[in-house]
């Protein structure tokens, strides 16, 4: 994967630094304000607000240039995401239907996700039966949850998952879809138990979604340039088989260990790769070949 930003990124990025540009007032060498002629005929509050707004997108987009991994991305952009009412958030590349839910994994590259939803999703091979996933291939404009219906996109299969989503506490969300340079689709979804992103806030916020799944990207391929991430025999052998779906019990059962040890292995595993929970670590492990 390389760099993620497209024509459509570029010029949604080139439309806020003019508005920001255009709403501020130039400073003289002298440390007086002059206004500027191409200000907008704005009331002093709502210039204020909205200058207010363009500030905290701008912190945000500063806060995850200087992130150092995808944790901090993440923690970055739901600090952002959160005056919406996010509590949740995941991005990835959507995989060709032929991988192998290693493969799925591996495509995450931002995850702050309710870490038993996403085995049971990937588990069960949800991922294919996701309504959001669905429109997200399509090339979907920018969709709540809430309209899913509306778009034709609630059989069965799908409603089931996202009733099951609503039990981990993503009972809405905003679901948004873009491309990297190769033409690879890209879906980013926010969700919590209630959200409100209001039409007006919607490009500032693709703004700032689309520069942290491209800085996500950037700090992926760093992480394989940088020394080699180990894993111990047994830390590679609990991974193989949580990569398989199995549980803490199952896999201590299958390597005769008892159900504390591998535990122990899988958190060790964890901290070495730097992530939060297992599905993270089967994801960056499978990702950097450490597990086929």
């Amino acid at each position: 994967m390389s760099t993620f930003v497209n024509h459509e990124s570029i010029l949604l990025m080139s439309t806020f630094i003019i508005s920001y540009t255009r709403l501020d007032r130039r400073e003289c060498e002298d440390g007086t304000m002059l206004p500027s002629r191409t200000r907008p005929a704005r009331s002093n509050g709502t210039t204020r607000n909205w200058r207010r707004k363009l500030d905290e997108t701008y912190a945000s987009i500063l806060d995850i240039q200087r992130s150092k991994s995808a944790k901090d991305v993440s923690q970055a952009l739901l600090s952002f995401a959160g005056q919406f009412g996010t509590t949740n958030i995941l991005a990835g590349i959507i995989p060709p239907r032929s991988a192998s839910r290693r493969e799925q994994l591996s495509h995450v590259l931002l995850d702050h996700w309710p870490a038993e939803w996403s085995d049971r999703y990937f588990s069960m091979g949800y991922l294919y039966r996701d309504p959001t996933i669905r429109l997200v291939a399509q090339g979907s404009q920018p969709f709540s949850w809430r309209d899913l219906g509306n778009l034709g996109e609630l059989w069965p299969g799908g409603r089931r998952v996202m009733d099951e989503a609503a039990e981990f506490g993503l009972r809405e969300g905003l679901t948004f879809s873009f491309l990297t340079v190769e033409r690879q689709r890209v879906g980013l979804s926010i969700a919590g138990e209630r959200l409100e992103l209001p039409p007006g806030e919607q490009d500032a916020f693709l703004l700032v979604a689309a520069y942290a799944f491209g800085k996500a990207v950037v700090l992926a391929e760093e992480d394989g340039q940088t020394e080699a991430v180990s894993l111990s025999p047994r830390q590679h052998d609990v991974l193989q088989w949580a990569s398989n779906g199995l549980s803490v019990e199952a896999i201590a059962d299958r390597l005769g260990i008892s159900i504390h040890t591998a535990d122990s292995h899988l958190r060790a595993a964890r901290e070495r790769l730097g992530v939060q929970n297992t599905v993270h670590a089967v994801a960056e492990a499978f990702r950097l070949g450490l597990i086929a």
